[in-house]
């Protein structure tokens, strides 16, 4: 199975973990299959990977009509949606499910140090290793939690 690490602002990985934003709006986006695992890295105050998502589809609008298929979806408002998009013809457009929040954030540190990765502007292709890595760093049910914050 494939997995990304994809950056995105606070308030957007919040919606994303919470389930309430079932949909990513992205300017370019490779094709992926869906069941992708998404690991979600929340940018700047946050700097951590916060959890998990599936990714269900994704559908390619013109820039358009992004506003009128998934508003309900995106949680960001017409006038900065307009603005994100405003030289680009068509838009990609995550649907995704099952979110799943880590008990433990992985910090921007340990995620440099012990993952040994940089977080991406936009997304990055994670390998097997790097999933093994940032799985070991979740603690069991009924553990110790782990100290991995900055």
């Amino acid at each position: 199975m494939s997995a990304i690490l994809l950056s995105v602002r606070p308030v957007y990985a919040a919606g994303l973990l919470a389930g309430t934003k079932t949909a990513e709006v992205r300017r370019r986006f490779p094709d992926q299959p869906p069941g992708t695992m998404i690991y979600v890295y929340s940018s700047s105050p946050e700097r951590a990977v916060l959890g998990t998502l599936h990714l269900d589809a994704i559908d390619r609008p013109a820039s358009a009509d992004v506003w009128l298929r998934y508003r309900d979806r995106i949680q960001i408002s017409r006038p900065s949606l307009e603005e994100y998009l405003s030289d680009c013809d068509e838009a990609a457009i995550l649907q995704v499910s099952e979110p799943t929040t880590w008990q433990v954030p992985v910090s921007l540190i340990a995620l440099r140090e012990v993952v040994g990765i940089e977080p991406p502007q936009s997304f990055r292709y994670l390998h097997d290793h790097h999933r093994r890595v940032l799985a070991a760093h979740q603690p069991e049910p009924n553990s110790a939690m782990l100290t991995l914050s900055s």
